[in-house]
């Protein structure tokens, strides 16, 4: 190579790329599959037979969500104290904990704590909630 970049302006006709030829041959010789199964295995990768994609799905195709639709979709965004945050997920961590017992028959949210604690306050003031 002469050293300088071509042109970006120069014709294809003026660039001269016979320098250039296809290799004949590998320059390294491949290496046998048994050397590479040796090596991984000595290494700690043991090789695994491919699995099927059906085989790795759910027997099941009756799956229940992780989580069920409650009808709340308005998002609420508000600055609270750390403290406000950590007893509102303790809250909720317990309602999880009474889930998994069966004291009570399905999952709580954030957003249900979030609505209960709104009629709590909505009685300790005696207003109740607003009719539509």
């Amino acid at each position: 190579m002469s050293g300088h970049r071509p042109s970006l302006f120069q014709s294809d006709d003026d660039l001269d790329l016979g320098q250039f030829k296809p290799k004949s041959e590998h320059q390294t010789p491949p290496v046998p599959p048994e050397t590479v199964e040796r090596v991984s295995e000595d290494n700690g990768f043991p090789s695994r037979a491919p699995r099927s994609h059906a085989a790795s799905r759910p027997a099941s195709p009756t799956k229940r969500p992780l989580f069920a639709k409650s009808g709340r979709t308005v998002l609420l965004n508000a600055r609270i104290t750390q403290r406000a945050h950590a007893r509102f997920h303790e809250i909720v961590e317990a309602e999880r904990e009474r889930y998994e017992r069966g004291e009570i028959m399905h999952r709580v949210t954030l957003g249900e704590i979030v609505e209960r604690a709104l009629a709590a306050l909505e009685r300790e003031v005696g207003q109740g909630p607003n009719p539509k």
